[in-house]
């Protein structure tokens, strides 16, 4: 006979398990509940941003559909339907709210306690039509944050909903990979950039109040001796706002102008981004990738290490759920890692990655320490350089 209560010792224990983990995703959900309460942000855009239609889905996808020509459906006409019906959804203030963007982008790893194999599936044809990423090695980064006439730095959606925190260790310290001479580096080099554009300009241009504070405080701090003029700092004050958005045309405007009137894109110098983007990628081993909301890139992430905080959703899935779908590897500036033979190897720098082949974030060039400070920079001077003064 069938015991009814069978099975039922192990309930508490899964209770356990999975209770506090729902507590803290809804709290951050409801948290931010308050967003919706909040008027849109009336504040003009910069002329920098081209003007873009507000999108009708319906007239939109009737363009795409009319200026396919041929009766059969063709992959470029689909791939422009998936890119209206994306950039139609990044455009609406509502998507932009956390709380709803969270949902969103969420849903796949929300499943991931689920016991059944087609989970694998269901996960990938989500991130497949849904939210995905490309990797963008850090010097890729660095050409597309200085072809950008105007630069953002926007909410990172795993990082606001609590899926993940990167910021501290166990203690509260704030976590880097760089030692604190190198942080100390990291930092001057980014305040040396501030002082330059502040001395040219007579004010620090193309950049919102909310970094512009940061930085006079900083300069305050570093001009009394105090223990607070460190790169942690900047980390923590800075934290959660660490997606680029660069005003280029494989970028959607669309989304930017959602979060504008959310309050949730900030005006970033691009020669200040370009510093920020060093001390992600360096001190916080970060994997910059090119999201995508079913085919319209939106922004740069980046995404959590799985070596902090486990990942992100994208990374997570990617490193531990063994997902092919949720990033794409790139072989763009020195590509991914190989052997003689042409075959991808794994991460040689990372222990938490070094079960999967490399990604192409950029570690495979001839110097022998290619992921170094020292390499970065001078790879970063570089560049910079044959854009010329700022």
């Amino acid at each position: 006979m069938h015991d009814p209560f069978e099975g039922r010792a192990a309930l508490p224990v899964e209770i356990e398990e999975k209770w506090p983990r729902l507590i803290r995703e809804l709290s951050g959900l409801v948290s931010h509940l308050k967003d919706m309460r909040l008027k849109p942000n009336e504040n003009p855009l910069p002329q920098e941003l081209s003007h873009v239609e507000k999108n009708r889905l319906l007239q939109g996808l009737v363009r795409v559909a009319l200026s396919g020509g041929d009766k059969k459906l063709k992959s470029n006409v689909a791939r422009r339907v998936a890119d209206r019906i994306g950039d139609y959804f990044l455009w609406s203030r509502t998507t932009s709210f956390p709380v709803i963007h969270e949902l969103i982008t969420l849903l796949a790893w929300r499943g991931e306690k689920i016991p059944v194999e087609a989970m694998n599936v269901i996960r990938d044809l989500a991130m497949e039509f849904s939210i995905r990423g490309q990797v963008v090695p850090i010097q890729s980064v660095w050409t597309q944050l200085l072809d950008s006439p105007v630069t953002y730095m926007g909410h990172c959606v795993c990082r606001s909903s609590g899926l993940v925190y990167d910021l501290t260790q166990k203690g509260g310290k704030v976590f880097t990979l760089t030692s604190q001479k190198q942080n100390r580096l990291l930092l001057d080099r980014l305040m040396a950039r501030h002082d330059l554009l502040e001395k040219k300009y007579g004010v620090l241009p193309q950049t919102d109040e909310k970094f512009i504070k940061l930085f006079a405080k900083l300069k305050e701090h570093k001009k009394s001796g105090s223990k607070l003029y460190r790169l942690e700092t900047l980390l923590r004050r800075t934290y959660g706002t660490w997606e680029f958005l660069p005003v280029i045309d494989s970028y959607t405007q669309s989304w930017i102008r959602g979060l504008q009137k959310n309050r949730k894109a900030f005006r970033l110098h691009k020669a200040l981004a370009v510093e920020m983007a060093n001390i992600l990628y360096l001190s916080h081993g970060c994997i910059f990738t090119s999201m995508k909301c079913v085919d319209t890139p939106y922004t740069i992430c980046s995404c959590p290490s799985p070596d902090t905080g486990g990942g992100c959703a994208l990374t997570n899935w990617h490193y531990y759920g063994m997902s092919n779908s949720a990033i794409a590897p790139s072989n763009d500036a020195f590509g991914r890692r190989t052997d003689e033979s042409g075959r991808v190897m794994p991460c040689a720098v990372f222990p938490e990655r070094s079960h999967r082949e490399c990604l192409g974030c950029g570690c495979k060039h001839p110097d022998k320490a290619p992921r170094s400070v020292e390499t970065v920079l001078t790879q970063a001077d570089e560049v910079i350089g044959q854009y010329g003064e700022f």
